[in-house]
């Protein structure tokens, strides 16, 4: 079967820039930050980077972008699209997250709001990077079980630390998308889905990662840190254990 066109989900630190700039032409971007435009304003080619920015709330479906673009975006074509998204080992994303909010070179803490930051230095210790992430993994604990989008830390905090799982799946936990790959096989991922559209391009070259915010040698989580990781993102090593 060719699909009619493909759509792609950016599951947040996990190479969205690089697989904006591979997609290309065939994935069309807009502003996403200076003056992000809604659904209604939008061509329907526009949707799938829209609904790709945090910025735009999706009420009762905020986490669940899959389940809103199967129902409001692409309502008559869905399974028409190629649809596909990258998983990343939730361990090395979560580490990602953390550098990237809350921990800055040197020791320091990240200002992530003013409310994060009162929180945390109203607390008289020693900031080490074991205790800072412990604070993290609490936030993010919060931010998962809070029926605001915006608590604890904002909308930012929020969709770039949910986890994957809601995102990719319906209110039954069946899996919407056609196809999810590991992040470490981007280039494959992306060529199978040019293939899979009809589209004559391919990516020659394997794609390596470099995050400035985290190498895994920088930190490692205590064995403490790793189950309540896993608690919190259990279906998201699900997932990217059985990606292809």
């Amino acid at each position: 079967m060719v699909y009619k066109d493909l759509f792609w989900l950016h599951i947040k630190k996990s190479g969205g820039i690089t697989t904006r700039s591979l997609l290309k032409p065939y994935y069309v971007e807009v502003d996403r930050s200076k003056r992000p435009g809604g659904f209604l304003q939008a061509n329907p080619e526009e949707y799938n980077d829209i609904l790709n920015n945090y910025r735009v709330l999706l009420g009762e479906y905020q986490g669940r972008r899959c389940l809103f673009a199967k129902t409001y975006l692409y309502p008559k074509c869905w399974e028409d699209l190629f649809s596909f998204a990258f998983s990343r080992n939730p361990l090395d994303r979560c580490i990602s997250m953390f550098f990237s909010f809350y921990w800055q070179n040197k020791g320091l803490i990240n200002r992530i709001n003013s409310t994060a930051l009162r929180s945390i230095k109203s607390r008289k210790f020693h900031y080490s990077t074991k205790y800072a992430f412990d604070i993290f993994l609490d936030y993010v604990k919060e931010s998962c079980s809070s029926n605001s989008s915006y608590a604890p830390l904002g909308i930012k905090f929020s969709t770039h630390t949910a986890p994957m799982w809601e995102d990719i799946t319906d209110r039954d936990g069946n899996i919407l998308l056609k196809k999810v790959y590991r992040l470490e096989n981007l280039a494959v991922g992306i060529n199978h889905a040019f293939e899979a559209c009809g589209i004559d391009k391919r990516i020659e070259n394997e794609i390596s990662f470099l995050n400035k915010n985290i190498k895994r040698s920088q930190y490692q989580p205590t064995k403490s840190q790793i189950n309540k990781i896993q608690s919190i993102y259990k279906h998201d090593f699900e997932i990217y254990e059985n990606a292809g």
